[in-house]
C-alpha cells in the first residue's frame, strides 16, 4: 500500500498557468473545506498546522502526522516569476492510501481541468476505480468531489 502514489507536471512558465493560479488557489480552498467537513484531516507539507494556499508559496497539503495519517505532501508551485528560466515543475506524493489522498487527487485532477496540456498527471490508482470511487471505502473519489464542486470531469482518463 505504501507504493500508492501520484505524479505531476506543470508547465508554470506558461501564461495560461498564471492566469489560472488564482482560479486554482480558490478552488482548491473549496475543495479543502469539503474534504474537512467528511472529518478527514488537513494539514501543512511537515503533517502538522494548516495546508498552505499562497500566491507566492504555492500549494501545499498532507495528512495529519498527529494521528499518522500522513504521507508526503502535495506541493504545487505558483507561477515563474517573468523573465527567469526553469524547466516545468514536477512532484510526487505518496498518499499511502491515506484519507487525506481525497484532497490531494482532487485538487490534481482540479488543475488538470483547468490547465489542460500545462499539467499532466499520473497515478498508481486507477481512473475508474480510486479516482471514481475513491481508495477507501466510505468515502467519494475525486472524480465525484470535483463533480459536486465544480461540474463534470472527463469521462476519459486524463492519468
Amino acid at each position: 500500500m505504501s507504493s500508492y502514489s501520484h505524479t505531476f507536471g506543470a508547465d508554470v512558465a506558461t501564461d495560461r498557468y498564471r492566469l489560472t493560479w488564482p482560479v486554482l488557489l480558490a478552488d482548491t480552498q473549496k475543495i479543502l473545506l469539503a474534504v474537512g467537513q467528511l472529518g478527514i484531516g488537513l494539514c501543512g507539507p511537515d503533517g502538522f498546522g494548516a495546508p498552505v494556499l499562497d500566491t507566492l508559496s504555492g500549494i501545499a497539503v498532507n495528512g495529519d502526522a498527529a494521528t499518522g495519517r500522513h504521507g508526503t505532501p502535495l506541493l504545487l508551485s505558483p507561477p515563474l516569476v517573468q523573465g527567469r528560466s526553469v524547466p516545468p515543475r514536477t512532484g510526487t506524493c505518496h498518499t499511502r492510501r491515506e484519507r487525506y489522498d481525497l484532497a490531494v487527487t482532487a485538487v490534481l485532477l482540479r488543475a488538470q481541468v483547468l490547465l489542460g496540456d500545462d499539467f499532466a498527471v499520473r497515478s498508481s490508482g486507477r481512473w475508474d476505480v480510486e479516482w471514481n470511487e475513491g481508495p477507501r471505502r466510505g468515502l467519494p473519489g475525486a472524480r465525484q468531489l470535483v463533480t459536486e464542486l465544480f461540474g463534470g470531469v472527463p469521462s476519459r482518463s486524463p492519468l
